[in-house]
């Protein structure tokens, strides 16, 4: 496996601040306090719940908008009611789960 050092950063999850020297090769990686992945920013403290509600806010605000747009249209049948959840509703509310 190849690790791109000019891509790479360590962070270390601790209460307290901590040194941790990691070294790739010949390089060693700078040490951050804070990174984002999938959108969403990590701290060396472990927090990120204020971005899990900006998501779940993101998310109620789409389901008002289905609610008043889409379900309530006579026309479409449940089926075609659940696909349009399915594909605009749960990737915003579960866009960077794995995180979490």
């Amino acid at each position: 496996m190849r690790i791109s050092t000019s891509k790479s950063e360590a962070m270390v999850l601790a209460r307290k601040k901590v040194e941790c020297l990691l070294q790739v090769g010949e390089e060693v990686l700078p040490q951050v306090e804070e990174f984002k992945y999938l959108g969403i920013l990590f701290t060396n403290e472990g927090r990120m719940g204020w971005k899990i509600d900006r998501w779940i806010g993101a998310a109620s605000t789409v389901m008002r908008a289905l609610n008043r747009s889409v379900m309530v249209k006579k026309e479409l049948s449940w089926k075609a009611k659940l696909s349009i959840y399915r594909s605009i509703y749960v990737p915003i509310l579960t866009y960077g789960h794995q995180r979490w």
